[in-house]
């Protein structure tokens, strides 16, 4: 038998839990514990990503010494020895709708685990992982749903048809994955971090991986549990048995922040008490009647964000108005064919050849045809224009960049924007922003309808906490338009 010591460590905001986490690897490394003893596993991959570079650099060693620094699906699937042709894509499951009738409108998200989309395979889907993923039947899981435009014969349906495909195709997806994991891990620490993210398949998974440790590290914090809706149980975390550590210093949160914060993680019912510090900065809270009053010059960074998904386009607006790059779903504002095409025609204005892909993108705005021979690359003469154009800008030549788009491109390129530079704005919903952290923040109060209908609930309370921690120094809140918002 195994005496085990367990440990919950619970990390408020900005609190230091990946340093702490990997302050355990090193603290595990220096008494003789090899790297391949210590398991780190995490909910997305953001968070294994992190973890493993940081003890690369930290403690000198390649990948392959740390093979357990990993997602808990990238374990399972690793463990269970599975290719990735093996594994369900969007194709399969746009297969699957197309027989049913059905369609896919979004996409799987080997994070969380589900599908995101509206679409009623979609929901099919979602409902069905929600369903084993929690270790409930498919009845109990959609009366616990209430999902209104959707029939539990449709779900019957779907999850049948899903069974018959994996089979008839050798098949696994992510949940089979999970369900299929029985192997302890050879470690002798393992580490679980974003706990309070877990469902309850995913607990019973690391349950079995962290079988033969004889110390187990278990991290979250659970007034950060907003992925409820993708099958998260923070009850699981709550009701954990171990010696728990708070760690109490934020090197984040200013001390207004933190106040404004404090008042509104008290309206979370169920949690654990967490007593924290701010930085001894004051920093600053603003209410603002409008996202327009925000001036996102300078070189410090930004986060830009709304409860809903419809509302960002405000913070989009906003921001282009101004004229500064941005990211958006992962890419950047900057990131386009338009910025592509102004790129290779000022190589062309050099005499610097551009390549078949970068000449085909360039023509698609010129606005007259132009018919490109086969070669390795190109330069005026093969563009079908007279050696003169090179005294012509982008704008001249490149006319069938939508007006709006082009005086965009203008204003960043004025502000000294650079098409390959990383933008210092984020703008993305809250969930997106889990994890994140910027000089300023901008939170739209607004909410729609489906979040109001939450108003109230511990999870909703949890989500604009969320939203709140983000900020280093200056928190924007910009007041509600409608009737539907967030009191903060």
């Amino acid at each position: 038998m195994i005496l085990r010591h367990v440990q919950i460590i619970l990390g408020p905001p900005g609190t230091g839990k990946t340093t702490t986490l990997l302050n355990i690897v090193e603290a595990s490394l220096k008494r003789g514990v090899q790297p391949e003893k210590i398991a780190y596993l995490a909910f997305t991959r953001k968070a294994a990503n992190e973890a493993q570079e940081r003890a690369m650099v930290q403690f000198g060693f390649d990948a392959d010494r740390f093979p357990f620094f990993r997602t808990l699906h990238s374990l399972a699937f690793k463990r269970l020895g599975l290719q990735r042709d093996e594994v369900m894509t969007n194709m399969h499951y746009r297969n699957i709708g197309k027989a049913l009738g059905i369609e896919f409108r979004g996409i799987y998200d080997e994070d969380l685990g589900i599908h995101i989309g509206d679409g009623l395979g979609d929901k099919c889907s979602r409902l069905e992982s929600l369903a084993r993923v929690g270790l409930r039947s498919i009845d109990k899981q959609y009366y616990l749903s209430n999902q209104m435009d959707l029939t539990l014969h449709a779900a019957k349906q779907y999850a049948e048809s899903l069974r018959i495909y994996k089979k008839q195709n050798g098949l696994l997806d992510f949940t089979d994955m999970l369900e299929k994991y029985t192997s302890p891990l050879p470690v002798e620490i393992c580490i679980i971090d974003e706990a309070q993210d877990l469902s309850s398949l995913q607990y019973r998974m690391a349950i079995k991986a962290s079988a033969e440790a004889s110390e187990v590290y278990i991290a979250g914090d659970d007034d950060q549990a907003i992925f409820g809706w993708a099958g998260a149980d923070v009850n699981k975390f709550l009701n954990l048995k171990g010696d728990k550590k708070i760690l109490p210093q934020s090197f984040r949160i200013p001390m207004k922040v933190h106040q404004l914060a404090s008042d509104v993680v008290k309206r979370i019912k169920n949690r654990y008490i967490k007593p924290w510090s701010p930085r001894t900065e004051k920093g600053n809270v603003e209410y603002i009647a409008d996202e327009q009053q925000v001036n996102f010059k300078g070189d410090e960074s930004w986060l830009c964000m709304s409860r809903s998904k419809y509302l960002l386009n405000r913070l989009k607006r906003s921001v282009r108005q101004q004229g500064y790059a941005y990211n958006y779903n992962g890419k950047s504002s900057l990131e386009s064919d338009e910025t592509k095409a102004i790129t290779s025609w000022e190589k062309i204005r050099k005499d610097q050849p551009i390549s078949m892909p970068d000449a085909k993108n360039l023509i698609n705005f010129f606005t007259f045809k132009v018919k490109l021979d086969k070669r390795e690359s190109y330069n005026i003469e093969h563009l079908s224009l007279p050696r003169e154009a090179i005294h012509r800008d982008w704008m001249q030549i490149l006319k069938k960049i939508a007006p709006d788009e082009r005086e965009y491109l203008r204003s960043c390129m004025r502000n000294g924007e650079k098409f390959n530079s990383k933008p210092r704005i984020n703008i993305s919903t809250i969930h997106q922003s889990k994890g994140g952290e910027a000089d300023n923040v901008v939170l739209l109060t607004d909410m729609g309808r489906l979040s109001w209908e939450s108003l109230g609930k511990d999870e909703e309370n949890r989500v604009w906490y969320v939203a709140l921690t983000r900020a280093k120094q200056n928190l924007y809140l910009v007041r509600p338009r409608g009737l539907k918002f967030f009191s903060i």
